[in-house]
This record gives C-alpha cells, structure tokens and sequence, in this order.
C-alpha cells in the first residue's frame, strides 16, 4: 500500500521538478561584463564596478531583459577625463560622465570626474548598463528617450528628494512627449528632462508594478512598436499617460510652484507677519493681565 501511493505521487513530483527545470531554463543570465582601463586608479575604479555587477546584475537583468534572450557581452571602458574626451567628446555633451553605445555592447565610464558631478562609480556604472540591457532587450527596436534615462536613474539609485524638489519650484517640467528623442545639450535643460524622466519611470512603477519597465521592454521587442506595446501593457495610450503625468505634476507641486513665485512669496510673507504681529500682542495682553494681578492693593489707612 505504501509503495503504491508512491508511485501515484510520482508523477506530479517530477512534473513540478519538470516545471521549475524549465522555468530556471527561460530566465535570462546577466550578461558578461569585460573591464578595460589605462591606468591604476582606472582598475580600481573597474574592480569597483566589478563587485557591484556580481551583487545586482542578476536581478537587474532579471528585470529589464525579456526571458530567454541570451545578452551579449559588454565591454566596460574606465577612462580618465582626456581619454574618454578623445574617445567620446564629439558624440556626448560636455557634461556627460558616461556613455552606452554599440547597441548596448560598449559603455564608458570618465571616473576622473565623477566626484565633480557629485555621483559614485556604482550609480554611474548601473546607469549606464540599464541603458545596454534596453538597449539589448529591446532588439533594435526604438525606445522612448524619457524611459531609457528614467529607468537608468531609478536603477542606478541616483534619485533625490533635492531633485525632484528643484526641479519643481524650477516650475518648468518638461511634457514627456517632447522627450522621446535627443535631450537637449545644454546642461541645465538636460538635467531638468532627467529628472522629469525619473519622475515618469517612479510614476509608471507606482500605478503598474516594478515590472512594467521589462514588461514594455518585452512587448516592444515582440511586437515592433512601443505605442502600441505601452498600450497592451497598461491598457492605455502612452499620449494619456503623457496627459495624465503632466496633470499629477501640476496637482501635486502646484502648490509648492506658487508659494515660489514672488506674488506667492509675497503673499506668504504678509501671512507670516499677520500671524507673528497677532502672536506678540496676544503674549503682550497676557504679560499686562498677570502684572495687574501680582500688584500688591493701596492700604486702606492712606488717602491721596
């Protein structure tokens, strides 16, 4: 009797062992990351860059590749300031630190002046590999801009409650249907469209899952077509979405733009001495209640 329920429990045990085989099989390995530098402080940057890739590229990969697309190596240039403008100053703004070309197969880092931008070798580094897996996993298919370099800052940990705050008493967000192509070149306008970008990529993950970002990456590589990818996603357009975030940026920070705004600062400022005036004199009234209380009465035997 025990062997037979054995056996009728066989089955079911290596279909499951069967179904975990086959799920292990259609995850997608991170792909190989091959470091190059010129120099000593360029190795350590790199070696830097190496743990970082052991500890998170897995899961990185896990969510913006679509399962079962085997990534191409990546090969990772730590470059001091001169080589990586030799190399790259033509192509990247004057401002930029790093870069992902080759479809995702090539990035570079400038670590000489990473300090300067106030960013470390792992945010830079994460950054610019999330651009390579898009870049890989969406196979030559043409993702937004906005998308790129928000899920780029959101992965590569590079958000700041100064940022976001800045970027709104700033009071000029960018609408996110102008971002979909080149930034602008000058710097301040490009650091305004990545923040905008990053607040969109935060947005999308609030209202559809940590997974939405792979999920497009995925649904436009099947299907060709990011509109309509972004439509069977979330089940709306992406030209809503742009409607709906530039509304929420309004409802949310409106406030907070106005009371920047000298007509809205001044306003504050005159709320600000009403209510400390009426504090004082209140607290003034007060003083002179409590000192009529405390002087001692005129004796009774002594007459004016």
């Amino acid at each position: 009797m025990l062997r037979t329920k054995i056996r009728n429990h066989l089955g079911p045990l290596v279909a499951v062992w069967l179904l975990v085989l086959s799920a292990s099989a259609l995850a997608t390995a991170p792909p190989v990351v091959r470091f190059e530098a010129e120099s000593r402080s360029g190795w350590s940057v790199a070696e830097q860059c190496q743990a970082v890739w052991q500890a998170e590229g897995a899961t990185l990969t896990q969510r913006l590749m679509p399962a079962g697309v085997v990534p191409d190596t990546v090969v990772c240039l730590v470059l001091d300031t001169p080589s990586f403008q030799r190399h790259f100053g033509t192509s990247i703004p004057d401002w930029g630190v790093g870069v992902a070309v080759g479809h995702g197969r090539l990035i570079a880092l400038d670590y000489s002046r990473l300090p300067a931008v106030g960013r470390g070798a792992r945010e830079v580094f994460l950054h610019e590999m999330v651009h390579a897996l898009l870049f890989q996993g969406a196979q030559g298919q043409w993702l937004p801009t906005w998308l790129h370099e928000g899920a780029a800052m959101h992965y590569g940990g590079e958000w700041r409650f100064t940022d976001t705050v800045s970027l709104i008493i700033d009071g000029q967000v960018p609408n996110l249907a102008s971002l979909q192509s080149a930034f602008p070149g000058s710097a301040q306008r490009a650091d305004r469209a990545y923040r905008t970008s990053l607040l969109a990529v935060e947005r999308l993950m609030d209202r559809y899952g940590e997974e939405v970002v792979g999920e497009l990456v995925e649904a436009t590589a099947r299907g060709g077509n990011f509109p309509a990818a972004f439509a069977e996603v979330t089940g709306e357009s992406d030209a809503t979405f742009y409607a709906d975030f530039a509304s929420a940026m309004r409802l949310r920070y409106g406030w907070l733009v106005l009371l920047t705004r000298w007509p809205g600062l001044f306003v504050l400022l005159a709320l600000v001495l009403l209510i400390g005036g009426g504090r004082k004199m209140l607290l003034m009234r007060r003083r002179l209640a409590e000192m009529e209380e405390e002087e001692p009465a005129p004796p009774t035997d002594r007459l004016h």
